[in-house]
């Protein structure tokens, strides 16, 4: 079986020249060269390759922190760093990246035969050791999904909709690791939204990022009661010139082996940090409003985002929020004009339903029904949560359960059913239902009679005023009038010189032509005499 390989490299020359030495060298299928850093992530992530050979002057992006990033997401394909330059401190670099083995520029036949021959058999005995772990896509518990929500602009709900839906996930999946990480740094308001007290912050891990380990980083996140954990931007603005993209790079690498899941709030504003976020994110969503600013902003920071070569529009999520039905911008109209793919899902607008909580930094106090149901379909339509979580332990069942029946209401016992009452309520009620329909129906035949023979005695007019004769008057009256109810008209002419037509018509019962009443419907007209 040929193993399958992807090549990153900007330059035509060296990609066709690997090319040709990988189709000697090896029994290989290449397929696809990625031009930018992230085309080859996401080439990697979509094709799952064996080897990945990575020029080490590919960007925009450091290129070891990308191969980095790629071992642990993926750490059954083997990186395979091309360089011209051989000295000491370049292989050192690329091997501390994860790089199984650097390639020297010009290239060499036996080299590169050796070299992917090589990455090749680690590839099929790391993917066998992953096999082996039981989980059917080769993946570990512990490499966290990673998710970047991001505003369009100030104010559309992204914090709110970052920390609840990770409270309801933990609420709902408690064998879940689930993380939310702050990263609107001068404006974050996660601690606003969850009560948090925290001594040492992102910047406080980006100070250190080189040196970073699993323990620095357990110590700098915040365990809520809830079981949920959070990592918060610090309290000090000047401590923002800390956090570099390489640093929040180091630090979401450690991550990725710690949880299930991490949710990043990076903000409305398009920053460096925003940006690697964005990058090396595996979904990124981008939270509008339905009014037209929301959706202009939208489109701005979608074409930055590509234009810095981090994600095209076509790989971003776009969650509508505040969806009201009196709302001028609809979700069909919101979906033509996006210019990223629509989630089916659509968060409603609660108003001040959500003021409690967020007053008291207690999501739970949230009782719509509706919002947590929102949010649930978003998180499966974004897949954030996994298929086959770990089922909880005892102790974690028995501690939701008796979270679930404190939070429903109690309901009283039913005494009996009462669905044969119902029924001869309904029976009962039935006739006088019938009667009111047929009052309100003869009242509109008796309408339409009287609109009839209204025409009718308008036409009759005009036939007096051209001097007809009687019986042409009172043809004229009936061709007026609906034909069942003609034969129970009366046409009189009468006034000095005919100057007056009365037309008088009985008025049916129920419906015209079958049984009238004793009553009729008359309608005066005066004549207008022609010349």
């Amino acid at each position: 079986m040929a193993g399958i390989v992807v090549i990153g490299c900007a330059d035509q020359s060296l990609a066709y020249e690997l090319r040709a030495q990988l189709a000697e060298a090896a029994d290989v299928e290449i397929v696809a060269v990625a031009e930018t850093t992230t085309e080859l992530t996401a080439l990697v992530l979509a094709h799952e390759p064996q080897v990945v050979l990575v020029h080490d002057q590919l960007g925009p992006e450091p290129v070891h922190q990308v191969i980095r990033d790629l071992g642990l997401r993926r750490p059954a394909s083997v990186a395979l760093v091309v360089s011209s330059d051989n000295d000491p401190e370049s292989l050192s670099a690329a091997m501390d990246a994860g790089a199984r083995g650097v390639v020297a520029y010009p290239l060499s036949y036996a080299e590169v035969q050796q070299r992917v021959v090589n990455a090749l058999e680690w590839s099929r005995h790391m993917s066998s050791l992953l096999a082996s772990t039981g989980s059917g896509d080769g993946s570990v518990r512990g490499r966290a999904t990673v998710v970047a929500v991001a505003g369009s602009k100030g104010g559309v709900g992204t914090t709110t909709i970052a920390t609840h839906l990770c409270w309801d996930i933990r609420r709902e999946v408690p064998a879940h690791k689930v993380l939310v990480v702050d990263l609107d740094l001068e404006k974050g308001d996660v601690s606003s939204l969850i009560a948090a007290r925290y001594r040492s912050s992102v910047a406080d891990l980006a100070k250190v990022s080189q040196d970073l380990s699993v323990r620095t980083v357990q110590d700098a996140v915040f365990e809520h009661e809830s079981g949920l954990h959070l990592l918060l931007p610090p309290e000090d603005v000047r401590e923002v010139e800390y956090v570099t993209p390489a640093a929040v790079r180091q630090i979401i690498a450690l991550l990725r082996q710690q949880y299930d899941l991490v949710v990043i709030d990076v903000g409305a504003h398009v920053t460096p940090v925003q940006a690697a976020v964005v990058e090396i994110a595996d979904e990124v969503v981008a939270v509008a409003t339905p009014d037209l600013v929301s959706l202009r902003a939208l489109r701005r920071n979608l074409g930055w985002w590509e234009s810095l070569a981090v994600r095209k529009p076509e790989n971003v999520h776009v969650l509508l929020n505040r969806h009201n039905r009196s709302d001028e911008v609809q979700p069909d109209t919101a979906r033509r004009i996006s210019p990223a793919p629509l989630l089916q899902t659509v968060l409603p607008d609660l108003g001040r339903r959500l003021e409690r909580a967020t007053n008291s930094r207690s999501p739970e106090l949230v009782d719509d029904a509706a919002w947590w149901k929102a949010l649930r379909a978003f998180g499966r339509e974004i897949g954030a949560v996994r298929r086959d979580p770990q089922p909880a332990g005892p102790d974690e069942v028995a501690g939701l359960v008796e979270a679930e029946s404190r939070r429903r209401p109690r309901r009283a016992p039913r005494r009996g059913d009462d669905t044969g009452s119902a029924s001869v309520d309904l029976l009962g009620v039935l006739p006088w239902l019938a009667l009111v329909c047929a009052l309100l129906w003869q009242l509109g035949v008796t309408g339409m009679t009287y609109v009839w023979t209204g025409h009718a005695a308008s036409a009759a007019a005009r036939s007096v005023a051209l001097h007809a004769d009687d019986a042409t008057v009172r043809q004229a009256a009936e061709d007026a009038f609906p034909s069942g109810m003609r034969a129970r008209l009366d046409v009189g002419v009468g006034g000095p010189d005919r100057s007056q037509v009365s037309v008088a018509a009985e008025v049916p019962l129920m419906m015209p032509g079958v049984f009238s009443t004793p009553w009729d419907v008359r309608v005066d007209r005066q004549v207008v005499s022609e010349p």
